[in-house]
């Protein structure tokens, strides 16, 4: 077995120090925790990273005392610039105590992943809506615009107000439609290998034109993450759907919305009938709004969940239908301020994309 390989799969970060707790190996999360290279991280205190008085700490300083390896539960750790979480440590004193291996299990981490899963399979259902709805509203529709239209040529008083009310209301049920039918079975023949960074810039240039004119975007983008396999109009209603609602939620002066792409190893994602999925790239969407209601954040993603008064409430459900269609998850994430929407993909072509960290 290639040790290295299992090194750098471990789905949470992990570290050997020495025994002044300085770094002397990382797995690739750990670099992403502490927002680093290995080359940085190497030979800097772990305190550096989890600030100085973390009860991680008290954990190595058992391990030093007697060799033993430790469980702990629920431990809290400040990261830097990504504040305070909650993990489950495993250490153990190894190289005949020259050093010690620590990993750190997210405590959320279990959770994602069965969130991710459990949508898959309600978004079986959510297809079997989309053609019901479809077939039963798209057929009347015809009726209705056609009437419409021999309403607009009578001598009926008031015609012309008339069919602009049925029309607009036509129209409206119609956008309905055409979303739900989305939700439909997508055509993965139709996929092509396309760069992420193409699909954000169209969304935030018509954005920036339209309904987000009011917001700064700032962006942070990796120019190194490998392309993916999908289809390019769908991943722009995708990103369309998040960051409409991102604008629709922050200020009309000082809102900003944060698009960041970056590397994400170490995650995989199964699903029925299909082999494992690395989770190779992450794009986030975090705006200055004043975040998600408690009252919908744990069915954010089911069809007909909003508070808005005049949402549909398929926005977000289609953003999971498409992602997932994609071989990936969306998520939304705990936010001190405002809101974070996740979003992992599997890296289009693997064989191009393997990297060494």
């Amino acid at each position: 077995m290639d040790f290295r390989d299992l090194w750098e799969s471990v789905p949470y970060p992990a570290f050997v120090l020495n025994v002044k707790n300085e770094i002397k190996l990382a797995n690739p999360l750990s670099q992403q925790y502490c927002e680093t290279s290995l080359h940085r991280l190497v030979g800097k205190k772990l305190s550096s990273y989890i600030g100085p008085n973390s009860a991680v700490f008290e954990v190595l300083d058992k391990i030093t005392s007697n060799s033993s390896a430790i469980v702990k539960f629920d431990v809290p750790i400040n990261w830097k610039n990504k504040g305070n979480q909650v993990f489950d440590m495993y250490a153990v004193s190894v190289e005949t105590g020259l050093s010690n291996l620590i990993f750190f299990h997210p405590k959320r981490l279990k959770g994602k992943m069965e969130q991710a899963l459990l949508n898959q399979s309600s978004i079986k259902s959510v297809s079997a809506m989309g053609s019901v709805l479809s077939h039963e509203i798209k057929n009347p529709l015809a009726s209705i615009i056609g009437a419409a239209q021999l309403l607009e040529s009578s001598n009926v008083k008031n015609k012309k107000a008339l069919t602009q009310i049925i029309l607009e209301e036509a129209k409206r049920i119609e956008s309905i439609v055409d979303r739900v039918q989305l939700l439909g079975e997508i055509n993965r023949l139709d996929f092509d290998l396309l760069n992420i960074h193409d699909v954000i810039d169209k969304v935030k240039r018509s954005a920036s034109q339209g309904y987000g004119s009011h917001v700064l975007f700032e962006e942070n983008y990796d120019p190194s993450i490998p392309d993916v396999n999908g289809d390019f109009e769908l991943l722009t209603q995708a990103f369309h759907n998040i960051i409409k609602n991102s604008c629709e939620a922050v200020g009309k002066k000082g809102g900003r919305i944060a698009i960041k792409t970056s590397f994400y190893s170490g995650l995989a994602l199964s699903s029925i009938g299909e082999k494992n999925k690395k989770l190779q790239l992450m794009i986030s969407f975090s705006d200055n709004g004043p975040g998600v209601s408690k009252s919908i954040i744990s069915d954010i993603f089911d069809p007909f969940s909003t508070t808005k008064m005049s949402g549909s409430g398929l926005g977000l459900p289609l953003v999971a239908k498409i992602i997932s269609e994609h071989g990936g998850f969306v998520e939304l994430d705990d936010m001190a301020e405002g809101a974070c929407f996740k979003i992992y993909l599997p890296a289009g072509d693997t064989s191009s994309s393997e990297r060494i960290h």
